[in-house]
């Protein structure tokens, strides 16, 4: 090797060992072979029984879920979810007094919505015509949208002759409903029954397209 290219290669060579060594591989982990099993949602025999009171009760087999909302109540004497549907159950048996009586039974702060609604339709059924109206309130607080619901409360406000308040709901439903013809007539009777003469014809008039 000429002496002239000596100092080439040993400059190449130092600027070899400068290179960054490369990096070690990192060992792969290797697959579990039992991985954890996943969290266990174990659901107690009274929660069974009642989702398949619940469901009974959707199928229309109301006497077979009342049998099941029963023994649910026979371990959970306080399961206010099971109350309601044995009362639900009842109702659609056309057993009423009975379903009032569990309804009775069952907390107002656990009443949802719906049984608040079955709570009306008691006392209805059963003309206690007050009792019916605060259900229905109680009702319509947590669904005001239910149209519903609010002229069965301005009808059962009228046959308890507090026809202000009546009015205020029929008003309510036919800002909701403005072409409903027989709605407008109702409230046009009520007005009739305030001695508010020249509104109900109005209103008449109105249902009558004239």
């Amino acid at each position: 090797m000429s002496i002239a290219r000596r100092p080439v290669i040993a400059v190449l060579l130092l600027a070899l060992l400068a290179l960054p060594a490369p990096l070690a591989a990192q060992p792969q982990q290797a697959p579990t072979d039992n991985p954890m099993p996943p969290a266990r949602d174990d659901m107690a025999d009274w929660q069974a029984r009642l989702e398949l009171a619940r469901l009974l009760t959707e199928s229309g087999r109301h006497a077979e879920a009342a049998e099941q909302y029963r023994k649910v109540l026979r371990d959970k004497p306080d399961q206010a979810q099971a109350r309601a549907g044995l009362a639900r159950a009842l109702f659609w048996s056309g057993k009423r007094e009975e379903a009032a009586a569990e309804l009775a039974k069952t907390p107002a702060s656990a009443l949802t919505a719906e049984d608040r609604l079955l709570q009306a339709e008691l006392y209805l059924s059963a003309n206690r015509h007050d009792e019916a109206i605060e259900a229905l309130r109680g009702y319509l607080a947590l669904k005001p949208a239910d149209v519903k619901a609010r002229l069965k409360l301005a009808d059962v406000l009228s046959w308890r002759k507090r026809l202000d308040e009546s009015l205020a709901e029929y008003e309510k439903v036919l800002a909701s409903t403005p072409n409903d013809q027989q709605v407008r007539r109702r409230y046009a009777r009520v007005l009739t029954w305030a001695g508010r003469n020249d509104d109900a014809i109005r209103e008449l008039r109105k249902s009558l397209g004239n």
